[in-house]
């Protein structure tokens, strides 16, 4: 698949801009655990063809769904309701994955790049899982304009606003830890564009001058 980042971006952007123009009346679980589940699992198949790391992301993708508290699966097992915390475990596991297959690459190509910036979204809905989680325990942990809880779409806008940098101050995080969730987003964003997507455009760049005539 020669296009395999690329589609998994273009899946990754479609969600995006549906869940931030959602309306705020939907369940918070039942979105942040589709994105914490089908998001992470779909970019894992494509991006690896390594049957290790397939058998781990079913294993996480299937955990998070019976342990989810009925959101997803129905079922509500005894033991907990650990399902948003093991999305967010595998959130992070196929931002990872991601991060390693472009990291690996041996030509810098487009859809290398393409692959980063799917990384690059893929941790923003990463922390807007964790922010979900965080806000289905503490209701009061982010303060809106409107003085209402803030809603799985409000927090999926309020993290990729964080990931760039721009900080309109229309959703704030007020709990601690909220706001040091969102002080790790916002240095992970600085240092992913500057460090990692300068490094692949660089290398982009030297890889078109080699092929050109």
């Amino acid at each position: 698949m020669h296009a395999r980042f690329g589609f998994v971006l273009l899946l990754q952007l479609g969600l995006m801009l549906w869940l931030v123009t959602l309306d705020r009346g939907r369940d918070m679980r039942m979105l942040l655990e589709f994105t914490g589940v089908f998001i992470p699992l779909f970019a894992v198949a494509v991006v690896t063809q390594r049957k290790r790391d397939r058998r781990i992301a079913v294993v996480l993708a299937a955990s998070a769904m019976v342990f989810s508290g009925g959101a997803l699966s129905g079922l509500r097992p005894a033991g907990g309701d650990i399902g948003p915390v093991l999305a967010v475990v595998f959130s992070g596991y196929a931002t990872w994955k991601m991060l390693a297959a472009i990291v690996r690459s041996r030509r810098v190509t487009g859809d290398v790049l393409a692959g980063a910036l799917a990384t690059y979204i893929m941790a923003g809905l990463a922390f807007a899982v964790v922010y979900g989680v965080i806000a289905s325990r503490r209701p009061d942990a982010f303060a809106t304009a409107a003085a209402a809880p803030a809603s799985f779409p409000d927090l999926v806008y309020f993290s990729f606003v964080t990931l760039l940098t721009i900080g309109f101050g229309d959703l704030t995080p007020a709990a601690p830890g909220a706001r040091a969730v969102a002080l790790v987003e916002g240095l992970f964003g600085v240092v992913f564009t500057t460090v990692v997507m300068a490094s692949l455009v660089a290398g982009y760049i030297r890889h078109r001058e080699g092929d050109a005539p």
